[in-house]
């Protein structure tokens, strides 16, 4: 009887052994986890690019908490508005370096994603890390938390072509009212053009003649022209947010 007892605590004492290595990180047998939470991340990423709402409802969860590159931080209601029609036939969203961590009903998910062409009516062209974080609920992945970091971009070609021709930028200097007391500063540095607003200075990144960029705030910034060739005022988009502001000066 004492043996029995003795080799029954040794296989107690062995589980709970294994147990405890099992959960001091990701959990083990969890490939099966691992291919779902990537199919689903597909999902999301395709929702975008289809306009499918009712993919992204089901996949991000109501209290998801987003944080993009710009260090704003939205909410699900905000971000499935960005989730329209499908989306130009030039625009596509694509992932690569995906890792999946399985933590029991939690995995964490990182990688890198790649955005270009039209979207919403704004043209884009970034890469970006990323982490998202799945919870189990009730049965059902969903996402929690996401979060992005925008990657330094190199010139594109049309800044190389705009830097040859430097004066272009000239009719885009001045002053340009967003909202009272608020005036966003265009202005010139060389071949560079730049936007001044509360004493922070960004680069304006060509992306044609009239529409440019500020890659790291994920802004797009167009500048309007009447008959004449005068510019009369710019449209500001942010993360799918836009205003007007007008040319003052």
């Amino acid at each position: 009887m004492k043996i029995i007892l003795a080799a029954a605590l040794l296989v107690v004492a062995a589980s709970s052994f294994a147990y405890g290595q099992t959960n001091a990180g990701p959990a083990s047998g969890s490939a099966k986890v691992e291919q779902e939470i990537r199919t689903l991340e597909h999902e999301w990423f395709d929702s975008y690019v289809r306009g499918n709402r009712a993919a992204f409802d089901r996949i991000v969860a109501d209290d998801a908490v987003m944080t993009y590159g710009n260090g704003k931080v939205g909410n699900k209601s905000e971000a499935i508005a960005e989730v329209k029609a499908p989306a130009d036939a030039s625009y596509s969203l694509t992932s690569d370096d995906v890792k999946v961590s399985v933590y029991g009903d939690t995995a964490i998910v990182t990688g890198r994603v790649t955005e270009k062409g039209i979207f919403n009516g704004r043209s884009v062209n970034s890469q970006s890390r990323y982490t998202d974080v799945w919870v189990k609920r009730n049965g059902l992945w969903q996402v929690v938390a996401a979060q992005n970091t925008r990657l330094p971009q190199g010139p594109s070609p049309a800044t190389a072509a705009t830097k040859t021709t430097p004066n272009a930028y000239d009719v885009y200097v001045g002053e340009y009212e967003l909202a009272p007391n608020l005036v966003i500063t265009i202005m010139r540095d060389g071949n560079r053009l730049m936007s001044e607003l509360g004493g922070r200075k960004s680069e304006l990144m060509p992306q044609s003649e009239t529409q440019f960029s500020i890659p790291a705030a994920n802004i797009m910034v167009t500048f309007v022209k009447d008959a004449s060739g005068q510019v009369t005022h710019m449209t500001v988009s942010d993360n799918g947010r836009e205003g007007q502001a007008r040319k003052v000066r």
